[in-house]
């Protein structure tokens, strides 16, 4: 096998100029393939990191018939009692309660369909971290009670500016329709448009005793100190709340999840297509680099070499030619993805397009060694695919014939 591989490397060099554009399109191929799945896990890591902290948190506490018909009605039994529990569990990084009302926000220059958030200032802070969402005005004040938060987009839409008054119009627990007057203290703005557009907060104490649920909660929203223990946490939540709806991130917005799935699967396909147009560039350099040397291949069969180790040549000579761009490909692929994870991509220009889609324009690209490890295996197969055909057509040279060329 020894004297195999000196002349399977040796051929390799035979034809240089040849062996060099293999090489580096395999190089180019493998850059290109991996730095295009970590670009998208960056993608994909923020958003859902995004969704997190800022929309969903990692689980959700509601009446069994809340998330069903989004009535008020439906109310959390001993809401701040579950929340005082929930808080005091060291897997819990934060927590907070709301109530979450369907309604209507509307001013003098038009109206505009809304979910209606009332929170808790002090949690929601350390939950979502919204003040530091607001562009202009403040947070909430603690000695005012009728303040609301909205979004730019809602105040550019009906012309609301800060301090200004907008009516928030909803139904109450018995059905009866209900509003009130809220001024604006701040304005705030997320990455994610749909929600902007759609959302906005008030104090709890605000909107609680207007609704007809005075001191209630129909939302509890937990923040889990690592998203590893979700499982766990929310099977102990189930336990302990047996009567409550109780669902992590993945249930509440299946979407984002389907998004994960298909991504990687969108992902490694690209990675299959770009390695399978390799292998058949691959494959026609051997093919040609077989039929060049017909006469030389013919030779070693006449002198007794068995058909077995002209296989094993070329195949060798195949698996050369793709192992010596691998690490050149992996070295600009790993180096590319360290520098701009660290500094990020910026796609500034294009804010307005990522945000209608709920991402960032600056996108930090990823890569897991699971991911590297399953490119790694793509490799191989690609390897041994392309040097398949090559190796059979080698096969098939008649000793006699081709030593009359």
């Amino acid at each position: 096998m020894s004297v195999l591989t000196k002349i399977a490397r040796r051929n390799i060099w035979r034809s240089k100029k040849r062996s060099l554009i293999i090489m580096i399109a395999v190089s180019i191929g493998l850059w290109a393939g991996i730095f295009m799945i970590a670009f998208y896990n960056g993608m994909i890591e923020q958003r859902i990191n995004s969704a997190i902290t800022s929309e969903l948190s990692h689980i959700q506490l509601h009446h069994a018939m809340f998330r069903k018909e989004y009535e008020i009605k439906y109310e959390l039994p001993e809401g701040k009692k579950m929340l005082e529990m929930i808080s005091n569990d060291p897997d819990i990084k934060a927590s907070a309660g709301r109530i979450i009302i369907k309604g209507m926000i509307a001013s003098a220059s038009g109206s505009n369909g809304i979910t209606i958030n009332g929170v808790m200032p002090k949690e929601e802070h350390l939950l979502t971290k919204l003040p530091d969402k607001i562009i202009e005005g403040k947070y909430f004040d603690n000695h005012q009670t009728n303040e609301i938060l909205i979004s730019k987009k809602i105040s550019k839409k009906l012309k609301i500016n800060l301090n200004k008054k907008a009516i928030v119009t909803f139904q109450d627990k018995e059905g009866n329709l209900a509003s009130i007057a809220f001024r604006v203290c701040g304005i705030y703005k997320t990455i994610n448009g749909p929600y902007d557009d759609a959302n906005v907060f008030v104090k709890i104490n605000a909107i609680d005793s207007l609704a007809g649920i005075p001191n209630s909660l129909n939302e509890i929203a937990i923040l889990l100190q690592s998203n590893s223990t979700l499982d766990n946490n929310q099977k102990k939540l189930q336990q302990n709340f047996p009567n409550i709806e109780i669902k992590n991130w993945k249930e509440i917005a299946p979407e984002l999840g389907l998004t994960v799935s298909v991504g990687n699967q969108m992902a490694y396909i690209l990675m299959g297509i770009i390695l399978l147009a390799l292998a058949f560039g691959i494959i026609n350099t051997m093919m040609m680099s077989v039929l060049e040397r017909t006469w030389e291949i013919g030779m070693l069969l006449a002198l007794g070499m068995n058909k077995f180790k002209i296989f094993v040549m070329i195949v060798l000579e195949t698996i050369f030619l793709i192992l010596i761009g691998c690490p050149l490909g992996l070295l600009l692929a790993l180096t590319t993805i360290v520098v701009t994870n660290h500094r990020g991509i910026d796609f500034s220009k294009y804010t307005e397009v990522y945000s209608s889609f709920g991402y960032k324009s600056v996108i930090y690209p990823s890569l897991t060694m699971g991911q590297f490890g399953i490119i790694m295996l793509l490799v191989v197969f690609t390897a041994l695919f392309s040097a398949i055909f090559p190796a059979i057509r080698a096969l098939k040279i008649n000793p006699a014939e081709s030593l009359k060329k």
